[in-house]
């Protein structure tokens, strides 16, 4: 079951491509409905679970070294939405992973730190 994607950069840079495709990850998963949370994190502190991880060509070996169980997912800016397509299409399919759709009905929460929505 799917529930987090981690969009992963390193630390020593962040590349406009890389935040390119997470903003491309978060509104596809946002669109379509599903119950998944779309996190942008540094490759060297990744958060203790997460299901897909999806790095830059150029962090390929240092993503396949990481002893996890995730989907990897090897894109660029250019390739982004192809891949996010790619994604969904196995979502939609149920095989070999799945998801769960938001609830239409469900409040939405909304978090707030000064003016700024979280």
């Amino acid at each position: 079951m799917i529930r987090t994607v981690v969009c992963a950069f390193s630390k020593d840079e962040l590349p406009e491509g890389d935040i390119a495709v997470f903003r491309r990850f978060e509104h596809v998963m946002q669109k379509a409905g599903w119950d998944i949370r779309v996190r942008l994190e540094p490759l060297e502190s990744l958060p203790e679970t997460y299901d897909v991880l999806v790095v830059s060509p150029a962090l390929r070996e240092r993503a396949e070294k990481l002893e996890t169980d995730a989907l990897l997912i090897v894109t660029t800016r250019a390739t982004a939405g192809a891949s996010a397509d790619q994604l969904l299409r196995e979502l939609e399919r149920g095989d070999p992973i799945a998801a769960t759709k938001r609830d239409p009905n469900a409040p939405k929460i909304v978090k707030r730190r000064g003016y700024e929505v979280l």
